[in-house]
């Protein structure tokens, strides 16, 4: 194109361009672009972030299991440290089609589990050392979600099929526990145990 300047303006073969004008049209451009790659890359930041911190894991968890609630397929109970009788038995049994060795909830969860817990234990106070154990005819598993919200599992102790979970200086709150089945489709009937003594074990 053939353009010619005249006192500050460029012409051009529809007519006059006015190069200011131009300029600052060319700068908002470059401005919301430069905004929008902003945008993107802290978003790009953020779920590195997340990756890196294992949030991701958590928030699958949360989405495949209720976490918090107030519901248990066998029911709930308040627990006070230096309870007696010591071990509390809960019947339970275990199964469910989630398979926990995908939530990428940590060392040794695994098992098929419901999404709901089977129990959830409210601790009115700290515990030197809580632990939990089943004991059933077959192979479970224990998932245990704290009252910090951190992961504590166990498929195997003691020499045998049946896990146990031991939780040192337990803080008061809810633990939220699953009892699973090491293979998919079994339903096991058994026991959940919790006790505070280090000679209770499966």
């Amino acid at each position: 194109m053939n353009r010619a300047r005249v006192d500050g303006v460029v012409m051009g073969r529809e007519g006059p361009l006015d190069v200011q004008a131009a300029s600052r049209n060319a700068l908002r451009i470059a401005g919301v672009k430069t905004t929008m790659n902003n945008k993107m890359l802290s978003v790009v930041g953020l779920l590195g972030a997340l990756a890196v911190s294992g949030y991701g894991s958590q928030v699958t968890a949360q989405g495949a299991l209720q976490i918090g609630g107030r519901t248990a397929n066998f029911g709930r109970r308040n627990v006070a440290p230096g309870f007696v009788p010591d071990p509390i038995n809960v019947a339970i049994t275990s199964g469910g089609n989630i398979d926990a060795s995908n939530l990428g909830l940590g060392a040794g969860c695994r098992g098929f589990v419901t999404r709901q817990p089977d129990h959830i234990i409210n601790l009115t106070g700290t515990s030197a050392n809580l632990r939990l154990y089943v004991t059933a005819p077959g192979d479970t598993t224990l998932l245990v979600n704290t009252a910090g919200g951190s992961w504590v599992c166990n498929d195997d102790s003691y020499g045998g099929t049946n896990p146990t979970v031991d939780i040192p200086n337990a803080r008061a709150g809810q633990y939220d526990v699953w009892v699973g089945s090491y293979r998919s489709g079994e339903q096991i009937r058994g026991a959940l145990h919790i006790t505070e003594l280090s000679s209770m074990h499966p």
